[in-house]
């Protein structure tokens, strides 16, 4: 006598719907690339509240000169912080998104519309300490630990979403 095991599936239909769905969303991730641009404007306010790169290093003061400049040009008014005298470069970060990048980064010029302001405090330059504002090292291009950690939970969300876990 032939003994069989006899299975019957149920909800195919939903897990085809669902495996569609996962399918579409990993072939188009523009909202996951959207999570990470807001996790990295998120993580610069965290730097400008801190004044701390994404190493964790405190950014460097002003020279006694700019000091000197900015008291004469501000008239005795509290004009802000560190990279924060106007606000105007704070409020200029955004992010953009598409399936395949996202790009975090800030609009404001110097006055003349010469160079961004927050790369010239990325890099740092000739007269003026870097105070890092986007990654741990400019020029491996490497985030800071906190901020991988950060996008790596990120993805993991877009993944357990994607996934229903």
């Amino acid at each position: 006598m032939a003994e069989f095991l006899s299975i019957e599936v149920t909800g195919a239909e939903e897990l085809r719907a669902k495996l569609a769905r996962a399918i579409a969303q990993l072939q188009k991730p523009r909202d996951l690339m959207l999570a990470l641009g807001d996790k990295m404007v998120e993580n610069i306010e965290r730097r400008f509240d801190t004044k701390r790169d994404p190493s964790g290093a405190p950014w460097q003061p002003h020279a006694p000169a700019t000091t000197a400049r900015y008291a004469k040009e501000d008239a005795g008014k509290r004009r802000g912080t560190i990279l924060e005298r106007t606000g105007e470069m704070r409020r200029n970060m955004t992010r953009n998104a598409g399936d395949d990048y996202v790009e975090v980064g800030s609009n404001r010029l110097t006055d003349g519309g010469g160079w961004v302001l927050a790369l010239l405090h990325e890099t740092g330059t000739r007269r003026m300490p870097r105070r890092g504002i986007f990654l741990a090292d400019p020029d491996a291009g490497t985030l800071g630990a906190q901020d991988e950690a950060d996008l790596e939970r990120e993805i993991e969300v877009f993944l357990d979403d994607v996934f229903g876990a």
